[in-house]
């Protein structure tokens, strides 16, 4: 096409961990080809600043950018994290493992959950499925996930993740961006200039003037003033399956262990997460505003964490529950908070950032914004949103829990299509099947489903093709395996002390 030109320059509205993991990824992925990233940011809007935790694909992240993981940690207070473990969501005094990794892997190309099912009914001592995840057994031995000098089968894998403070993170990623090229500016925006085809022409700011780019990305949180507010698009709302609108957030001090995952305990109203980070403990109620109100909320979290309701003075987080129609539109694509929210039950904020960031490398424009790429971009976001929203609804409607109105309207809800679809061939079958690029493999899926006590009707019939005694064998050498690593690691404690108090270099 005559007159089609390279996308030269970008331009990054908001900081936060959105804009400057959107910084450093772009600074170092496009800085062959010569292009400019810009981020600005306001000095006087606060960034959501809490403990986060995150999911694997956040280890190639900074794998791919040559990131030391020892430096983010330390500088972001980051602990580990294995997995989610789950306590009082099926009937009240339970507990359950959603544990990273592939529990167990394979037999004869079938997945391990359909071998242990069929020992399960069989041997009915046999077990958890998370049983023969090496993650679960290290979260439960409160074990890290490598050697104090050395590494392991987990960390060379990538199957794990981290807890981490989201402003210290975000601060420590905004001095690599800046460090790798991006050119930042701190001031606020005004008013954006849509030219008459409906592309952003330029952002005005208070004291820099207009600053214009060739492709923007909106990174300013649940205002998209680039996305919503400058170009109209609008927000698609799922609060009528994602009750969960507020949260508290209160940190405590740390305890005597760091435990390498992440704890989700059930709530009258909604759940509580707990977060070890390295200098203190992030505690969190997730609640439905319809169900509970402020301060009824505050008190029960306090109650469950045993300390005072005055002083425990949690912070309100206000949640916009949902997903843009379009995350691409014109020249503009929103990231982060600006292209949706779904609570963070699984700890797929950062992912959706990850995930934005690589389908835009995928479809890079050129200054003649071909539709195919963004129509492309725009199904395979909205397709990871829906996936991660699926996922979230299914810990919920499992439950038996009917012991409040919140829990027994999830216990009512009329689901999503594509999660009755799913559930409709998992019962009758067995079989789980993600979609296409799916954030959540089959075994994620399965430990959800059989922590419920959710089991199907019959497993896939292949089931029977394969030798009984080799699978006996093979199912036993996988939890010999696990418990011959995990008594080789050092706790977790030890580990981060190590980690974050290195011994002085010889003289």
């Amino acid at each position: 096409m005559s007159g089609v030109q390279p996308v030269r320059s970008i331009l990054i509205v908001g900081g936060g961990t959105a804009g400057w993991m959107s910084a450093t990824y772009l600074a170092t992925q496009l800085k062959a080809s010569g292009r400019r990233v810009t981020l600005v940011e306001s000095k006087t809007i606060p960034t959501i600043g809490v403990g986060e935790a995150t999911v694997p694909p956040l280890v190639g992240y900074f794998r791919v950018l040559g990131i030391s993981e020892e430096e983010f940690m330390r500088q972001s207070h980051a602990t580990y994290k294995l997995g989610i473990k789950f306590f009082g969501w099926h009937r009240g005094d339970d507990a359950f493992w959603h544990p990273f990794g592939p529990v167990g892997g394979s037999i004869d190309g079938t997945q391990l959950f359909h071998h242990w099912l069929h020992r399960l009914r069989t041997e009915p001592d046999e077990g958890a499925y998370t049983s023969y995840s090496v993650q679960a057994l290290l979260g439960d031995l409160e074990k890290a996930p490598r050697g104090l000098a050395a590494s392991s089968p987990v960390h060379e894998r990538g199957q794990y993740a981290y807890h981490l403070d989201a402003g210290a993170f975000a601060e420590f990623l905004k001095r690599e961006a800046i460090r790798r090229g991006t050119h930042h500016i701190e001031d606020d925006v005004t008013d954006v200039k849509v030219d008459e085809r409906g592309f952003i022409q330029r952002v005005n700011t208070r004291e820099h003037g207009a600053l214009s780019a060739d492709l923007y990305i909106d990174c300013s949180g649940f205002s998209a003033i680039l996305a919503e507010k400058a170009l109209g698009d609008r927000y698609i709302d799922w609060t009528d399956v994602l009750f969960c609108d507020r949260a508290l957030a209160a940190p405590q001090p740390l305890g005597d262990a760091i435990a390498p995952y992440t704890k989700s305990t059930a709530m009258s109203a909604g759940w509580m997460w707990q977060i070890p980070l390295t200098q203190r403990t992030g505690n969190g109620y997730v609640f439905s505003s319809r169900f509970i109100d402020e301060g009824a909320a505050a008190r029960e979290m306090a109650a469950r964490l045993g300390v005072d309701a005055e002083r425990l003075a949690p912070r309100l987080l206000r949640m916009k529950v949902g997903r843009r129609d379009k995350f691409w539109r014109a020249n503009c694509i929103a990231v982060g908070l600006a292209s949706g929210f779904v609570e963070p039950l699984e700890s797929t904020g950062i992912f959706v950032i990850q995930r934005g960031l690589a389908l835009l490398l995928s479809y890079f424009p050129d200054s003649g914004f071909e539709p195919h790429l963004a129509r492309r971009y725009n199904e395979r976001m909205a397709a990871t949103y829906e996936e991660i929203r699926d996922f979230i609804v299914l810990h919920y409607v499992l439950s038996s829990r009917a012991d409040s109105a919140f829990w027994r309207e999830y216990r009512a809800l009329k689901l999503p299509d594509s999660l009755q679809n799913l559930l409709e061939l998992y019962d009758a079958t067995g079989l789980v099947e993600p979609p296409e690029f799916a954030m959540f493999p089959e075994p994620s899926w399965y430990s959800i489903l059989a922590g419920h006590g959710r089991l199907p009707r019959a497993a896939p019939s292949g089931i029977g093709l394969s030798d009984p005694e080799k699978v006996r064998h093979i199912m036993a050498y996988v939890k010999r395996e696990n418990e011959k690593l995990a008594n080789t690691l050092p706790s977790h404690l030890a580990y981060i002390k190590a980690l974050n108090n290195p011994p002085a270099p010889a003289r």
